[in-house]
């Protein structure tokens, strides 16, 4: 009977250290870890082999249900999948053991609060976003070719007969960067 760990962060610039201590201090002496990746992502490598490694007995333990899940039915069905393989759950934080009914009851409200939380944040950050973008807020990557440097393009395209993979490579950039900054008015 093991007590093995899972800990996630969304971003590179996230740390995953608080967690794993606090995974280490609980017992846990295998942690499995998913760093830059969302809870709402198909494809979880740490999450996919910590369930591969969990056996009949042992007992997964992540900090926080948000650690692990971001939506109610793939909590729901996750821990269905590890019931029916004799695994039980631990949440540290909510202080969630699914081993009895009340247990598995919090372990599904604090998935659905943690889905709730998503979807506030994300409600909240598109509205932040679509304000600054009223203010002239650009988002994204900086253009790599200024407007001397497109208008260049154009007539030297017009102008010379020469085509875009040349004035690409006179600009030092790519081809496929080139194309779209001629379309810009």
């Amino acid at each position: 009977m093991a007590l093995i760990g899972y800990v996630r962060c969304s971003t590179n610039r996230q740390m995953v250290l608080q967690q794993i201590d606090a995974l280490r201090a609980a017992g846990c002496l295998h942690i499995y870890k998913d760093k830059a990746v969302r809870a709402t992502a198909k494809k979880r490598p740490g999450l996919m082999a910590v369930r591969k490694a969990l056996r009949s007995g042992d007992t997964f333990v992540i900090t926080s249900i948000d650690r692990a899940f971001r939506s109610t039915i793939d909590a729901i069905i996750f821990l269905d999948d590890i019931t029916k393989d004799g695994i039980t759950f631990r949440s540290l934080i909510q202080n969630i053991d699914t081993r009895t009914p009340e247990g598995r009851r919090w372990y599904i409200h604090a998935a659905s609060d943690a889905e709730y939380e998503r979807a506030v944040i994300s409600h909240r950050t598109r509205k932040q976003m679509a304000a600054a973008k009223r203010r002239g807020k650009k988002f994204g990557r900086p253009r790599k070719l200024n407007i001397k440097q497109i208008s260049w393009a154009r007539k030297a395209l017009k102008g010379n007969g020469r085509n875009r993979v040349a004035i690409a490579q006179e600009l030092r950039v790519c081809p496929h960067t080139l194309t779209p900054a001629l379309s810009i008015s």
